[in-house]
């Protein structure tokens, strides 16, 4: 049941929404668990089991590790391997030659996990207060951002629900919502999903000229971005509608002068958890250049292989952490525009690594992109170049999402006018649903 089809937005959210606002306080957060439940046992039962059984082993030791006083360390350094353990074989037993084929990857087993670890590990640093089961159950499982984050801090989520849904509920928050779910949507089916046909034509055509590469690499960086932020407006706004209020994913990462900013700006939750996991673990940039270049590495590398088992991932995550190291050492300073164009080519070409299904077709996919003797117009179609120059006046020339709702200090300043265009995207939206199957969301095969 994707965000993107007829059948979540009107067979489950909309019966979800009214049956929340119909009951009593006392019962609201009950409910919000059972219907994240459904949600997620539509995908797969098994792998629910994995999740409600991941659940009540990590909030059993959690309580374990708030009474014991001794072992402590070892106790927590023991559910954080215990929770990579699932993650490990689903996602790389294959990779690791333990198994002889690729397993079915349950739905939301990166996000979960990672947000389960730092649950455990501000546990047993005294930063949270653990409450009852039921709390730690909405924790987890809150059906805006299982599948595919933003990931959530415990203290950051738990306090909205102390006080009755019904208490801070707001008209301005739920129209917000309303219109960052038509753009997220929007984003998703009219935009990603377009520009994927372009993008996978071009990873899988083996007979390319040098433009239809770089063609197919520019619109899978518009791709990746439409899609992963798109999905994140809609978490977002799926929140709002129940008076929940999600960290923001996205600040407009495409218009960043750096590649330290980039990471600043993309996947936010992410970045901060390898931020506050790994890099400042490590040493962070509390020591000398040479092993914060080292600590950069290990995080990024690591980063790369959450994102997917292959050496082309851990090359992408390693090349980032040589850029964001140069970054930190560079004393060059280019013009802001410059900076921001530069900025993207990098990402953009990194985008090769992560898109390729592994790494020698990667090599190959730069060879084509640096054979400049076969760059001719082959296979100009105004359809694909129109859509990638309406992506980039999007990016480049627009406010991003949150921007362009006003969003500010938890508020909005919402106008009629929002409301109006967010209403045609909303209908522009379901007539392209109408006419395709729903496609699923890139990270979620993270």
């Amino acid at each position: 049941m994707l965000f993107n089809s007829y059948e979540f937005i009107f067979i489950f959210l909309i019966p979800v929404i009214l049956m929340y606002r119909a009951l009593h306080v006392n019962y609201q957060l009950k409910f919000l668990v059972v219907a994240s439940i459904v949600f997620y046992a539509q995908w797969n039962l098994v792998h629910l089991g994995v999740l409600l059984s991941s659940i009540v082993i990590n909030y059993s030791f959690a309580v374990w590790l708030l009474k014991t006083r001794y072992n402590r360390n070892w106790l927590v350094g023991f559910m954080i391997g215990f929770n990579l353990l699932p993650l490990a074989y689903f996602k790389y037993s294959y990779f690791l030659h333990v198994s002889d084929h690729s397993l079915v990857l349950p739905l939301a087993i990166s996000f979960f996990t990672f947000q389960q670890i730092a649950f455990l590990v501000d546990t047993y640093k005294g930063k949270i207060k653990v409450d009852g089961f039921k709390e730690y159950m909405f924790f987890v499982l809150f059906f805006p951002q299982l599948v595919a984050g933003p990931i959530v801090h415990y203290n950051e989520l738990i306090p909205q629900i102390k006080q009755p849904p019904f208490l801070h509920f707001s008209k301005s928050d739920f129209d917000a919502g309303l219109v960052l779910f038509s753009i997220g949507l929007f984003k998703k089916v009219a935009l990603a999903d377009n520009l994927a046909l372009i993008a996978n034509s071009a990873f899988s055509d083996g007979g390319l000229s040098s433009y239809e590469a770089w063609r197919g690499i520019v619109a899978y960086s518009f791709q990746i971005y439409f899609d992963f932020s798109g999905y994140t407006d809609m978490a977002i706004a799926l929140a709002l509608f129940f008076g929940i209020k999600l960290p923001v994913n996205f600040n407009s990462p495409y218009k960043s002068k750096n590649i330290i900013e980039f990471w600043r700006n993309w996947n936010i939750t992410l970045s901060n958890f390898l931020k506050d996991y790994i890099y400042i673990p490590l040493g962070g940039n509390r020591v000398k250049l040479a092993r914060q270049a080292f600590n950069l590495l290990v995080t990024m590398g690591l980063g790369g292989l959450w994102h997917g088992a292959g050496f082309n991932f851990i090359v992408w995550g390693l090349a980032h952490g040589v850029c964001l190291a140069v970054s930190h050492v560079s004393r060059v300073k280019l013009p802001k525009y410059i900076s921001i164009v530069f900025t993207f080519g990098v990402v953009t070409l990194l985008w090769v690594l992560f898109r390729s299904v592994n790494l020698s077709s990667a090599l190959v996919y730069y060879s084509v992109l640096f054979d400049f003797g076969s760059f001719k117009f082959a296979g100009f179609h105004i359809e694909k170049e129109f859509l990638i120059i309406v992506s980039f006046m999007i990016v480049w020339a627009l406010p991003n999402s949150l921007e362009f709702i006003g969003y500010s200090r938890d508020k909005f300043t919402l106008k009629l006018w929002h409301s109006f265009i967010g209403g045609v995207l909303f209908f522009l939206s379901l007539k392209m649903m109408a006419s395709s199957p729903a496609v699923t969301f890139v990270y979620f095969n993270f």
